[in-house]
C-alpha cells in the first residue's frame, strides 16, 4: 500500500515536501501528512483472495468492482461453444499481445491444443498466422468476449497471464485457471490462486506438460464465496464515499503510529540497546578467554621452568 501511495503521490509532487502559498504567506507540509488524513483508501482487492497481513481499518476492499454482468453470447460464439464438449481460453490480455511472443512459447502452446476432442480458443491479435494452419480445434480471434465466455458453463478452463482483472473474472465464474505470469503482479496473483486450489501456475517454457484439468470443485467454492459477501464492492464504495463526503477527515480512524518520530520509526532505541548488550556481552565473553588463557599460559611455564 505504501509503494503505491508513494507512487502515485510523490511521482505527481517530486519531492516530500511542498510548498504552498496562503495569502502571501509561504509554509512547509510534508505530503504525507495528507496522506495519513485520508478518510478512507478504496483498494481493488479481496479479503478473500488475499494473503494473511497487517492492515488498516480505513482501507476499504473494492477487488471486482469492475467486473460487469455478462451479455448473451452472439451467435458466431454460441456455435464455437457447441463445437465440443469442453472449450478452453487462452488469453494474455493487451499488454503482452500473444503476436509478439517469442516463438518457443508459442510452439508450447501450440502443443497444449494437442486435444482433438477440446476447442481451444486463443486471443492472437494476427488470426491468419500461417502456424494456425491444420489445426480444427483451435479458434484464434483478434477478440474475444472474455467476461462473457467466463460466465458460460460451456467453458471448461481458462489459460491466462494472471491480470488481476482476468483473476478476478474467473474467481466470479468459477472458473479454474492455468496461469503463466509474465511481469509486474502476476506471479503473485498466480500464487494466491495457487494457494486457494483454484489453478495451478506454469512457466512460459512448461507449457508443452499441461495436461491435468481439474480444479472445479474449489472454483465453484471460490465463486458461491464471492456470491455470497454480505455486501459488493459497489455497495461498500457508494457507502464509504457518501461517508467520507458526510464527516469528512475520520480522526478515529488514524493509526497510532503515524506520528512516530526518527527514533522509534526505525526502532533505533531498540538498537541502540541490543548493540549496548552485545558490546557488554563481547567485553565479557573476551574477559574470561583472557582470564582462562593467562592462566593455562602461566601454569604451564611454572610446570616447565
Amino acid at each position: 500500500m505504501s509503494v503505491l501511495l508513494e507512487s502515485l503521490l510523490v511521482s505527481a509532487t517530486q519531492q516530500q515536501k511542498c510548498v504552498l502559498s496562503n495569502k502571501g504567506i509561504y509554509r512547509k507540509f510534508s505530503i504525507w501528512d495528507t496522506v495519513s488524513n485520508i478518510s478512507w483508501v478504496l483498494v481493488n482487492s479481496e479479503p478473500l483472495m488475499e494473503f494473511e497481513g497487517p492492515t488498516l481499518r480505513k482501507i476499504i476492499d473494492i477487488g471486482g468492482i469492475g467486473v460487469h454482468e455478462p451479455k448473451p453470447l452472439d451467435e458466431e460464439w454460441n456455435r464455437i461453444l457447441n463445437l465440443r464438449k469442453q472449450t478452453i481460453l487462452i488469453s494474455f490480455g493487451t499488454v503482452a499481445q500473444s503476436k509478439f511472443m517469442p516463438e518457443s512459447m508459442k510452439k508450447a502452446i501450440i502443443n497444449v491444443v494437442n486435444f482433438p476432442n477440446i476447442t481451444f480458443i486463443w486471443k492472437y491479435e494476427e488470426p491468419n498466422d500461417a502456424m494456425f494452419k491444420g489445426i480444427d480445434n483451435l479458434i484464434a480471434s483478434e477478440w474475444t468476449p472474455q467476461s462473457c465466455l467466463l460466465a458460460d458453463k460451456r467453458l471448461t478452463l481458462f489459460i491466462t497471464h494472471g491480470g488481476a482483472g482476468s483473476m478476478m473474472e474467473s474467481a466470479l465464474r468459477a472458473k479454474p485457471l492455468i496461469v503463466v505470469p509474465l511481469f509486474g503482479d502476476q506471479t503473485r496473483n498466480a500464487k494466491l490462486m495457487e494457494k486457494f486450489g483454484f489453478g495451478e501456475v506454469y512457466g512460459h517454457t512448461h507449457l508443452d506438460k499441461v495436461r491435468n484439468f481439474r480444479y472445479q470443485t474449489a472454483a465453484t467454492r471460490m465463486s458461491r464465496l464471492l456470491a455470497r459477501r454480505p455486501f459488493s464492492p459497489g455497495e461498500k464504495l457508494v457507502k464509504t464515499v457518501e461517508l467520507a463526503a458526510e464527516f469528512g477527515n475520520l480522526p478515529e480512524l488514524r493509526a497510532a503510529g503515524r506520528n512516530l518520530g526518527y527514533i522509534a520509526y526505525y526502532n533505533l532505541d531498540l538498537l541502540l540497546i541490543i548493540a549496548a548488550f552485545s558490546v557488554i556481552f563481547t567485553v565479557f565473553l573476551l574477559c574470561i578467554i583472557h582470564r582462562v588463557f593467562v592462566r593455562f599460559f602461566i601454569t604451564v611455564k611454572v610446570k616447565v621452568q
